[in-house]
């Protein structure tokens, strides 16, 4: 299917387009809300300043897809992979259980609220990035790097070798580490 069929079909009224295929697609500045794109794959689109709350992309595939200022706001990405640029992106209250978001770019993301218990979060840039509030529980944080906001956020039984070295000037305020205990700095 290309971005153009997705766009007339998305005007006129339908929101399924679980399991279809768009790679190097063009839906920059698009309003796609509700949208269902479970298991799809959308790698290599463009989905830079795209509406995407609400929308269900559950198990696609957005490898080196540009999600720069997009908004998934309660958006359900669970076990999807998201390795791109996620630069400005916001997760406000996503569902993010199990996501792949390996070497991606999150440079002044938000996931306040996001839960993203079981996800691969390991060699990202989290430079300004925001998460507070986020369950972030049995999650991959080896060899992030940047200076993000954990405040409030729930850290247990995550992988974080190397944190204090790579992310030790970030923020924590009532943050649950790793290992239990509360840390505020």
């Amino acid at each position: 299917m290309t971005a153009e069929e997705l766009l007339e079909r998305y005007a006129a009224g339908e929101r399924d387009f679980s399991g279809v295929t768009i790679k190097s697609g063009n839906l920059i500045n698009t309003n796609l809300r509700d949208i269902n794109l479970s298991d799809t794959d959308l790698s290599f689109t463009l989905l830079i300043a795209t509406q995407l709350q609400g929308a269900n992309l559950s198990g696609a595939c957005l490898e080196e897809a540009d999600l720069t200022c997009a908004d998934l706001s309660c958006a359900n990405l669970s076990r999807a992979t998201l390795n791109g640029n996620l630069i400005g992106a916001s997760f406000y209250k996503a569902q993010m259980s199990g996501v792949i978001m390996y070497t991606a770019n999150l440079t002044g993301a938000t996931f306040q609220f996001a839960n993203l218990q079981n996800s691969d979060l390991g060699a990202t840039i989290l430079i300004g990035t925001n998460f507070f509030g986020a369950d972030l529980r049995d999650s991959n944080l080896e060899e992030a790097s940047g200076i993000a906001n954990f405040t409030e956020a729930n850290l247990l039984n995550a992988t974080t070798d190397g944190f204090e070295f790579s992310l030790g000037n970030s923020t924590f305020s009532k943050t649950i580490m790793q290992d239990g205990s509360t840390r505020s700095n």
